[in-house]
């Protein structure tokens, strides 16, 4: 009897143990996931200009997130956790933030993104080897943050002038229209043959564009300013996004209080 109550105090312990470090494993994986996620969201914010950083500084700075989470997170917990588990967990909101963007783009937008994606699974490989090796532990993660380190002092804005316009400068020197073709709030189509002979700008946005909304006082201005000139039209053409709302693009911008016109664009009309 003694000896019955012995085993099942002792078969309690061992699995009360068990279930305690099952239970710490699984807090700190979901830590990881969540300090990654928010690492993320905060890239995702440099990538696009919002905190007043450029965009390229804001490269380095996600090889750095990115690597010290990866580092920390195996250097810490690789003895408890199995190292896969612990990369699959950073791995997981790394793609939430970028597969969706990269699969609603043209292959233009993903090539100006490239240095971006880059940067991500460069700081990625680097907290690895960091992590894993012994001796020499700064020397290939060094190397590795070459590429983000170039694109903080400007690089990344001679890509993205080259991706965009064709040149390193950004100086545009073909003077070619191509077609396009748009629709207003109205279902009414602008194109090129509606606009011939008028002076015109386009101000390309979405809706999740926090830099977008930066500049649309200033948008607002130049239309007021040029409202009584016939000749003059200005548009915010959006680009619609996976996760718009219907009309999202018409009564976003009127909840804001501008009246300039809204028409409806796609990406490869951007490009």
């Amino acid at each position: 009897m003694m000896y019955s109550a012995y085993y099942v105090i002792s078969f309690v312990s061992k699995n009360l143990d068990t279930m305690k470090k099952h239970l710490v494993n699984a807090v700190i994986i979901i830590l990881i996931f969540i300090i990654t996620l928010a690492s993320m969201i905060l890239s995702v914010l440099l990538r696009e200009g919002d905190l007043g950083i450029s965009k390229g500084l804001g490269l380095f700075i996600t090889y750095i997130l990115v690597f010290g989470i990866t580092a920390f997170s195996l250097s810490k917990f690789s003895s408890r956790i199995h190292p896969a588990a612990i990369l699959i967990t950073i791995a997981i909101p790394v793609l939430l933030l970028i597969l969706p963007k990269a699969l609603n783009s043209t292959l233009k937008f993903s090539l100006k993104l490239a240095p971006y994606y880059l940067s991500v699974a460069l700081g990625m490989a680097s907290g690895y080897l960091f992590a894993i090796r012994e001796h020499q532990k700064f020397k290939l993660p060094m190397i590795l943050a070459i590429l983000p380190l170039i694109m903080a002092f400007g690089t990344y804005d001679l890509w993205v002038h080259k991706v965009e316009y064709g040149t390193w400068t950004g100086d545009v020197t073909d003077s070619t229209i191509i077609p396009f073709e748009f629709t207003d709030k109205q279902d009414v189509i602008i194109n090129n043959e509606a606009l011939k002979g008028k002076v015109v700008l386009f101000d390309f946005w979405f809706i999740s564009c926090g830099p977008c909304w930066v500049k649309f006082p200033e948008l607002q201005r130049l239309y007021e300013q040029y409202a009584s000139e016939a000749d003059v039209k200005i548009y915010a053409v959006n680009r619609p996004m996976r996760r718009d709302k219907p009309g999202e693009l018409f009564t976003s911008i009127e909840e804001k209080g501008y009246s300039f016109p809204v028409l409806a664009g796609t990406q490869a009309l951007m490009d």
